[in-house]
């Protein structure tokens, strides 16, 4: 891989010189404090240094190993070029092997950064090469976390690749999956960063020290944890390591703003990753097999996927940490419409029109279907109702006969009676304790009926799960309001019907009630559950590929629209206050006299 590319890849700037071959590469500022560099300049080298560069620069092995065997001019053989570069690192940049080995034997030259250029270039050998010399095999732990400690800092300052960047890391952000495996049968590894409200002495020194280098350092150690090739060969499942790095990733983006952009990336990349993984599935029932899977092992899921297709533990995984991507891809949203339309077969093939006789057919069939699915659960009728579409169709058809339901008990027949019956003593509309009609015994054997789903879906998700859920909360303040009113009914009821001397003031004009009649306050609650009733058919919008995006838009507005309404409740605030300032010395009714002994109170013109 061409340096380049690496430079992309670790965020390096680079500035370049004149006079440089396609192959060379280019001084890099590194990420540090600022050292003194002690090597020496061109113009201060000598003629036998000059020419043992040259040589390194051509592959001239002769000449290189008549310099290297010359003992009556001594020179460095750790001399650098005009780009900062040692012999050896010019050896790797033009991929001579033989050059590097012949240099290798000198036991005082130093690989440095040579390594970190043959991992960029790729060269499996090269790597090898270098990695078996005796001043790494002498400490292998350079490799990975040591490797700042092993460099010179008047080198590091200009080294190009930062000084937290080391072999391990470098392998892992490329990519190179070989020389990676390698790093790590050699004992290398990554350390995980600490997390960014970390106190240790550690994380403080170094915030006091640089904090932009600490930065960095924790962004270059996940661009190496993100890489597909470090998951791949590190994790025991490289997917749900992926699920769990990208949701970590984007809590760091909200917390690290300054390097938002670079933690969304690498969310990105891994959520990216796990789709790349989804998409090497070639039958369905590799996919069934993937999405079943959970982080404890069962022998049952490997003998028959199809047995437990339904678990989709893994689908679960994902939508808990919001991997849209790999819920959206292609092979797991055709599994899952396969699923969908189990009891309404043949879907596909039929026509429009056939589909829609199919659904009225079904919808007629609903009371005797949901009857077989009470009484007889397992029998042929009963499993056709369990199929996720048939639950969700008559789930639909009930929740709209109970807005039926509300709109008949809102228009019945005594709430639109005129004149003195309405008003009057002894009717419907003055008894402050009715018993409940058909339609309203109705309701609330729905709402009991809705509460008893409402438990069993508790029961099965866990409170943790279902309070996470937003439409639960909207079930929940709808459940309680419905409650609180047939709670109120009944107690007015019991306390005018049963109660000694209750009869004789039961029935009263409502302009005489009391304004915390239990009647009153059943009737108003019964308002504001109507409204939670029908703002609930939102949620059955996002089946619909039409109106299910104007729902996320809708939600996506109302956030806006809140904040818009804070910004005026400020502005508006204030401007209350400061005219509050100004007026606060007049009141609101001012003495008008006439004569000195005749005088009104009356309203100014600051009076509101």
């Amino acid at each position: 891989m061409h340096s380049s590319h690496s430079n992309r890849a670790t965020g390096q700037r680079k500035i370049s010189r004149p006079g440089t071959s396609p192959r060379s590469r280019n001084h890099t500022l590194a990420t540090g404090p600022p050292a003194v560099n002690m090597r020496r300049t061109p113009d201060k080298m000598g003629a036998q240094e000059r020419r043992f560069l040259e040589a390194a620069e051509k592959g001239d092995r002769p000449t290189l190993t008549a310099c290297l065997l010359q003992t009556e001019e001594p020179f460095d053989i750790n001399v650098t070029d005009a780009m900062g570069r040692t012999a050896i690192e010019i050896a790797v940049d033009n991929e001579n092997i033989e050059i590097v080995e012949l240099l290798l034997k000198n036991d005082n030259i130093k690989i440095g950064n040579a390594l970190l250029c043959a991992i960029r270039e790729g060269v499996y050998r090269l790597v090898e090469t270098l990695i078996n010399h005796h001043s790494i095999q002498s400490n292998k732990a350079m490799l990975g976390e040591d490797w700042p400690k092993t460099l010179d800092p008047a080198e590091a300052a200009s080294a190009e690749y930062s000084s937290d960047i080391s072999p391990v890391i470098l392998a892992a952000q490329l990519n190179q999956f070989e020389i990676l495996n390698m790093l790590l049968q050699e004992g290398a590894n990554i350390q995980r960063p600490h997390k960014v409200s970390c106190l240790c002495e550690t994380c403080e020194n170094e915030r006091l020290t640089d904090s932009l280098h600490h930065s960095l350092k924790r962004i270059n150690t996940y661009r190496a944890l993100a890489s597909p090739a470090w998951m791949s060969l590190m994790s025991a499942d490289p997917m749900i390591n992926a699920f769990k790095l990208s949701w970590e990733l984007q809590q760091l983006a909200s917390l690290e703003l300054e390097f938002k952009d670079t933690y969304v990336q690498l969310s990105e990349q891994c959520k990216q990753f796990a789709c790349d993984l989804l998409s090497q599935c070639r039958s369905s029932e590799e996919v069934i097999a993937v999405l079943n899977k959970s982080n404890v092992p069962d022998d049952d899921e490997r003998t028959d996927v199809w047995a437990a297709k339904l678990s989709l533990c893994r689908l679960k995984l994902a939508i808990k940490y919001e991997q849209k991507q790999f819920v959206a891809h292609p092979h797991c949203q055709q599994l899952l419409t396969s699923i969908w339309y189990e009891g309404f077969p043949g879907r596909q093939q039929r026509g429009s029109f056939v589909n829609v006789l199919v659904g009225l057919l079904l919808i007629s069939l609903w009371p005797v279907l949901a009857l077989c699915y009470v009484v007889v659960p397992k029998s042929r009728a009963g499993r056709i109702v369990r199929s996720p579409f048939m639950k969700f169709l008559y789930y639909s058809i009930s929740f709209g006969c109970f807005l039926i339901l509300l709109t008949l008990a809102t228009f019945e027949p005594y709430r639109t009676m005129k004149g003195e019956i309405k008003g009057g003593l002894n009717t419907r509309a003055s008894d402050r304790g009715p018993a409940a009609t058909v339609i309203e015994s109705l309701v609330c054997f729905w709402v009991f009926g809705m509460l008893w789903s409402e438990v069993k879906q508790l029961w099965d998700e866990g409170f943790k799960k279902y309070v996470h859920q937003w439409w639960n909360w909207l079930d929940y303040l709808m459940m309680s309001l419905y409650l609180c009113t047939f709670s109120l009914r009944a107690s007015a009821y019991y306390v005018y019907s049963y109660k000694e001397g209750a009869e004789d003031y039961r029935f009263a004009i409502r302009t005489h009630w009391n304004s915390f009649e239990p009647m009153l306050l059943s009737e108003g609650l019964f308002a504001v559950a109507n409204v939670f009733s029908f703002a609930r058919i939102i949620y059955l919008f996002q089946t619909n590929p039409y109106l299910g995006p104007l729902q996320i838009s809708l939600g996506c507005m109302l956030v806006d629209v809140a904040k818009f309404c804070f910004i005026f409740i400020l502005i508006i605030s204030s401007f209350s206050i400061g005219l509050a300032q100004l007026y606060w010395y007049y009141d609101p009714e001012t003495p008008v006299c006439t004569t000195p002994d005749s005088c009104v109170m009356e309203p100014n013109v600051f009076t509101s």
